[in-house]
């Protein structure tokens, strides 16, 4: 059976994120610097401006993207407090001189001086900017730090929900299959008293209709959903194999509701449990109402197997299989009670329609 899947969380690459980030800190600065500039005697143009700051943060992105593929190695499995101190101080350390080079190269370039030597250009810049330059990759290393923390946590999450969800669905897989053992055992025990009883012919139609059960069951085993109409049809298939098989004397009333059970979807032989558990007490009466009720915000596909004069000595087996499914499929959508009133015994499940469109 299918269950909802996982998805997974929307996520940017950090090295994308980082881009866009320093793009847009780019644009907000030359916009604010081009206001500035506006009351100046000789204002700057907004391109020249835009400019300037795009390259400006070019190393920024540089390091953004060493720092993206640095934390995606680390993965984040168990990082230590030195580990991750040692890495702040090797950003320092590379980035720190590099960035203040960048910035004296840039100033002098647009503001029309010759560039000058290295150690010139680390004189140029002040102890200020030299702060801000630290603080800018100070920031930079924790946003990464915490956007990578979060999300390996949301991959965690991720893969957690969908072992869950394979679990669920190899559980679900096995309960469907232990379907087919109900109703087989139940058929062959009634085939074999028919053959004692030396109803040839009987047993030879008996087996006939259990061959097309047989069929449906494994067909139906395969895939995700029947529609109601083939569910209902193999419901009256059975009850007429077990008339076969015990002969005259079982009463059924058939109460369907005026739907199009063809266009209506049901999880494969989610009814048969209970039927099965109502002919397994070799009731003398027998009812099976299926119909929709409205619900608050939709409709509910209501099934109830009614009988009396059984014996009412069944397990429950395969009502607790069947609940566990329910539980599995619709969580609280969808329910499963049994009462008693007076010597009827009424089983009925319900839960949310769907259709073969949605």
């Amino acid at each position: 059976m299918q269950l909802r899947p996982a998805s997974p969380p929307g996520w940017l690459p950090p090295w994308a994120a980082a881009v866009l980030v320093w793009n847009l800190l780019a644009v907000l600065g030359a916009l604010a610097s081009y206001g500035d500039a506006r009351h100046a005697v000789v204002p700057a143009a907004f391109a020249a401006t835009l400019l300037r700051f795009v390259v400006v943060h070019l190393p920024l992105s540089a390091v953004s993207l060493v720092l993206a593929v640095g934390f995606h190695r680390a993965g984040f499995r168990r990082q230590q407090l030195s580990q991750l101190l040692l890495a702040y101080g090797a950003v320092l350390l590379v980035f720190l001189p590099l960035l203040s080079i960048w910035h004296s190269a840039i100033n002098n370039l647009f503001s029309g001086r010759p560039l000058a030597a290295l150690p010139v250009l680390l004189r140029q810049q002040t102890v200020l900017s030299w702060w801000f330059d630290a603080l800018v990759l100070t920031l930079a290393f924790g946003a990464h730090l915490a956007y990578g923390a979060w999300r390996h946590g949301q991959a965690q999450v991720l893969a957690w929900q969908l072992a869950r969800q394979g679990n669920l669905a190899l559980r679900l897989r096995l309960l469907q299959g232990q379907l087919e053992p109900y109703f087989l055992s139940s058929a062959l025990a009634g085939i074999g008293q028919l053959n004692r009883e030396g109803l040839r012919e009987q047993a030879t139609r008996a087996l006939a209709r259990l061959s097309g059960l047989l069929r449906y069951a494994l067909r139906a085993s395969r895939s995700d959903w029947q529609s109601v109409a083939d569910e209902i049809e193999f419901l009256r298939d059975y009850v007429d194999l077990q008339r076969l098989c015990r002969g005259a004397g079982l009463a059924v009333q058939w109460q369907l509701g005026d739907a199009d059970w063809a266009d209506y979807r049901c999880p494969p032989l989610l009814l048969f449990p209970m039927l099965e558990r109502a002919l397994a007490t070799q009731p003398q009466r027998l009812a099976v109402r299926i119909v929709t009720e409205p619900v608050d915000g939709g409709q509910r596909v209501l099934a109830e197997v009614s009988y009396a004069g059984g014996t009412h000595s069944a397990g429950n087996d395969a009502l607790s299989a069947l609940a566990e499914r329910l539980s599995m499929l619709y969580g609280d959508a969808a329910t499963l009670v049994s009462q008693t009133d007076g010597d009827t015994f009424h089983i009925r499940l319900s839960y949310p329609v769907s259709l073969h469109d949605d």
